[in-house]
């Protein structure tokens, strides 16, 4: 796993979300194995923990987005709602 250079901070804001989850397990398959030295396990912890961090971030945008669109949604069933049961105007029956 050494021959592979850390993720740069912009790469790691573009990459999909699973490519991160995906590397995110070669180096934890990589660290369980044992088979690197300390020096590189140690790089690879500190690779694995900004990899983590940054799917962790994704995943915050994620549900605030999803809150968001649920609020949203629900604000306009409510309001939807509110048209349909509004009372009829009065003389117009």
């Amino acid at each position: 796993m050494s021959e592979q250079p850390a993720i740069s901070d912009a790469e790691l804001a573009e990459r999909p979300f699973d490519e991160l989850v995906a590397e995110l397990q070669r180096i934890v398959a990589a660290l369980e194995a044992g088979s690197v030295g300390l020096e590189e396990s140690i790089a690879l912890y500190r690779e694995g923990l900004r990899i983590h961090a940054a799917c962790e971030e994704r995943l915050r945008a994620a549900e605030l987005t999803i809150s968001e669109l649920g609020r949203r949604a629900g604000d306009s069933a409510r309001a939807g709602d509110a048209r349909e049961t509004a009372p009829a105007e009065p003389g117009g029956g």
